[in-house]
């Protein structure tokens, strides 16, 4: 398992970006499964950041956009398998949220969402060829 990215939740994601030393966006697409325009940012390093524009109230991140406007939202960690991401649930006794899913962001790999016990979401990319 690795730490693949970290997430926030933004209003606008051009507006975010600018003022924000995020280094390059590497991907940036519209997603239909989250209703959300998402960008990933190489952070000037190994852990990317990811910017989720919610684009209306059906998004997942909609309510959490009005409760705290701008702000941090997720880590998500690469696994192999979805056996790998469950097992972690299980011990720490997280909440699914979403998921398994597609991600467009991720070339079509599949997320899940889950709750902690400490309040925060926490993504899985289910990566075969994760090492």
């Amino acid at each position: 398992m690795k730490l693949h990215h970290t997430g926030f939740v933004v209003a606008d994601i051009a507006q975010y970006a600018k003022k924000h030393p995020l280094g390059e966006c590497v991907a940036s697409v519209e997603d239909p499964i989250q209703n959300a325009r998402l960008a990933l940012y190489n952070n000037h390093s190994d852990v990317l950041i990811e910017l989720i524009q919610p684009l209306g109230n059906s998004a997942f991140t909609w309510n959490a956009l009005q409760k705290n406007g701008n702000h941090f939202h997720h880590f998500c960690y690469t696994v192999n398998d979805i056996k790998i991401a469950e097992d972690y649930a299980i011990q720490l006794r997280m909440i699914k949220v979403l998921g398994p899913v597609p991600a467009i962001l991720f070339e079509g790999k599949e997320v899940v969402f889950y709750y902690t016990r400490n309040q925060q979401v926490v993504e899985f990319l289910i990566d075969p060829n994760h090492l």
